[in-house]
Order: structure tokens, then C-alpha cells, then sequence
């Protein structure tokens, strides 16, 4: 077995199941071993690491990891909300597409920038942060913005959730009845075949139970398929 499979396998089973007949909910971009590893990095850094050795580098480590699952977490947090709205009749679409990921990491950037360039910005996150976690410190210090690149990670990584089909999609699709439902899967990278399989099997969906070729075809463009 590689060790992207091996990833994508644990992946799923961080993220948990996501079907025709079960669908999952729709924060699997969050739950996989990149972003997990990188919210880990970034609590026992700022909690045990800057306490213990502070230094130039354990301060880049934490914006580095922030910056990687940050636009993750916030699609992920949406996506949530927007399903518990839909699930009281909001016709909205609460599954991850490419523009909820770039409008994402482009807030991300945003208010990382600003806060590094402006010390009120910086104190008033700090406060806000303080609220909810019981105690923060942000500084502001330009030489910061460059672990900016680390937005690549997310956008990386969420664009692989999009190409292996985000949790919930087949669910959203059936339901509102929507043709082409899984353009996102293909401009992301997802084989084009595998896709188009897909999304002739949600089609030809009608009542009762779900086609088995729906999962037969996510199990494929997850890399499922394969002992």
C-alpha cells in the first residue's frame, strides 16, 4: 500500500462514512491526516513548545500551521452550519465547492496580513480568541507574512477533497435534482470518466433505494477500489 493511499484510507476513517444511502457530513476536508497534524502542531506549539524554548521558530511554526488548516476549518465550520440550516428546508448548498475554499484561504490571508501590519488589529483578534479559548497573544511583526505561502497547503488539500468528491455532495445532488452536480470533482482533478459515471448514476436515481454504481463509483474516485 503508498502511503497516499495509506493517508486517503485513514482519511476516510477520520472523516467517517460517506455514501449514497449515508451520507457523511461535510467536514471531511477538515478531518484528515494533513490539517489534523497541523492543528496539533499548532496547540502543543503555542501551549508547551513557546513556553519551553521561544524562539524565532516556534513562532513562524504557529502562523506555518495555522495558515495550512485555518481556510479548512472555516469551510468546514460553514458547510456544518449550512447543513443544519438545510436540514430546516434552507435551499442552500451545504457541501464544499472550489469558490468556498477560495474565499477561504483569501480571508485567511486577509486578516493574517492585517493583523501583522497593524498592532490594534492584532490585540483586537487576541481579545476576541481570549473569549473563547481562555487566553491568546497575537503580535504584530511583518517579517510574519512570509509563512503566507503555507495558503498553498490548504488550497492543496482541499482541492483533493474536491477531486474525491466532498462529503454530502451525491446527497445535495439527488435531492435538488442538479445536472452537473460534480463539475468541482473534475476541475479539481477528479478522473473525468469516473466522474461522468457518477454522475449518470445519481441521474438515473429516482425513488427507492440508491444504485449500487453511485458508491462503486465514489469508492473509485477515492481510491477505494483497491485492496
Amino acid at each position: 500500500m503508498t502511503l497516499r493511499r495509506a493517508h486517503d484510507r485513514l482519511w476516510r476513517w477520520l472523516a467517517g462514512r460517506d455514501g449514497a444511502a449515508r451520507p457523511g457530513l461535510p467536514f471531511d476536508e477538515a478531518l484528515a491526516p494533513v490539517p489534523v497534524l497541523a492543528l496539533v502542531a499548532l496547540v502543543v506549539n503555542d501551549r508547551v513548545l513557546k513556553a519551553e524554548v521561544p524562539s524565532w521558530f516556534t513562532g513562524k511554526l504557529s502562523d506555518v500551521a495555522g495558515l495550512a488548516v485555518a481556510p479548512l476549518v472555516l469551510t468546514a465550520a460553514a458547510d456544518t452550519l449550512a447543513y443544519a440550516a438545510a436540514r430546516l428546508g434552507a435551499p442552500i448548498d451545504w457541501t464544499l465547492r472550489r469558490w468556498k475554499l477560495a474565499v477561504a484561504i483569501a480571508l485567511t490571508g486577509g486578516v493574517f496580513a492585517l493583523v501583522k501590519l497593524w498592532a490594534p488589529a492584532a490585540d483586537a483578534l487576541a481579545g476576541l480568541l481570549a473569549g473563547v479559548f481562555g487566553q491568546a497573544r497575537i503580535v504584530a511583526d511583518p517579517t510574519d507574512l512570509l509563512t503566507l505561502p503555507a495558503l498553498a497547503v490548504a488550497w492543496w488539500h482541499g482541492r483533493r477533497t474536491l477531486a474525491q468528491v466532498p462529503h454530502g455532495r451525491v446527497a445535495w445532488a439527488h435531492r435538488r435534482g442538479r445536472r452537473p452536480a460534480f463539475d468541482d470533482v473534475a476541475a479539481a482533478g477528479g478522473d473525468p470518466a469516473r466522474v461522468a459515471a457518477l454522475e449518470d448514476a445519481v441521474a438515473a436515481w429516482q425513488d427507492g433505494p440508491p444504485p449500487p454504481a453511485i458508491d462503486r463509483a465514489l469508492a473509485a474516485l477515492r481510491g477505494l477500489d483497491r485492496p
